[in-house]
């Protein structure tokens, strides 16, 4: 599933949350594995999906067990109950509910006697208007990287978040914005990446979700521990919206739009 890569930062947050000046010895590789829940509803005809995976240490990141055997449910703001079926190990799907802007949804994941409830409102839909190849010149180098244009509305705070996709390898970074310095502006956003060199021929897809605030804060966290400066911040747990907060991951109600680019 998209957002996999993620999970190698979160296998950092097995922690205990505790005084900033107390130093704590971790033994990551014999952390105790925690539940890592990764729930989509959208605006879009298609199957709402859930993931359910197990963290592991962090040499070895590539490799998450899947839970399966979990009950789970998506309930819409009327109170009805839409039971996800599970289709492959660990993955779980519902092909009926179609999410609508400005609905609350909850997430009920029920594992080992315990349930687990994350609830998320999707805001109303901004699109992608449309994207561009911008070049960066940073002295001598020149770097390809991908604009894209919208309108942010004026009337109402705004949250974003895009995925970058390029040859259908999602980029590893994390790009969480919103519109504290552009409200009802047209929008001029730089995806500046260093993952994935773009080159001519590349086929580039890019995904913009209109989010909520909650989740935002879990997508921003994950963006400040990217980066490998001074300014970057010591790797925790996310903010998440489940009511456990011993599970890892988040529950996100949000509309999304596309647009694809071939690099000239």
């Amino acid at each position: 599933m998209k957002n996999r890569y993620k999970l190698t930062v979160i296998i950092l947050l097995c922690m205990v949350i505790g005084s900033c000046k107390k130093v704590i010895d971790l033994n990551l590789k014999n952390a105790d594995p925690q539940l890592v829940i990764e729930g989509n509803i959208t605006d879009e005809s298609k199957p709402q999906f859930v993931s359910i995976t197990k963290s592991v240490a962090i040499d070895n990141s590539n490799n998450f067990p899947a839970v399966t055997g979990a009950l789970v449910n998506l309930i819409d703001q009327s109170g009805t109950f839409y039971r996800l079926t599970e289709r492959t190990p660990g993955n779980y799907y519902s092909s009926i509910l179609l999410g609508k802007h400005k609905q609350q949804y909850t997430l009920q994941v029920q594992y080992n006697t315990k349930t687990y409830t994350a609830v998320s409102t999707m805001p109303d839909k901004v699109s992608i208007d449309s994207v561009a190849l911008s070049l960066q010149y940073f002295g001598q180098q020149v770097t390809k990287t991908i604009i894209v244009f919208y309108q942010d509305p004026l009337a109402e705070t705004n949250q974003y978040y895009f995925v970058l996709t390029i040859n259908g390898v999602q980029v590893k970074q994390v790009f969480a914005k919103n519109d504290y310095l552009n409200n009802g502006r047209a929008v001029q956003q730089l995806l500046y990446e260093d993952d994935i060199k773009l080159k001519s021929g590349d086929q580039v897809h890019i995904e913009m979700q209109c989010i909520d605030p909650i989740i935002y804060n879990y997508w921003y966290t994950l963006s400040l521990q990217q980066t490998n400066d001074f300014s970057s911040t010591t790797p925790s747990n996310p903010v998440t919206n489940f009511n456990d907060k011993s599970v890892l991951g988040y529950f996100s109600a949000h509309t999304t739009d596309y647009k694809d680019i071939i690099i000239p």
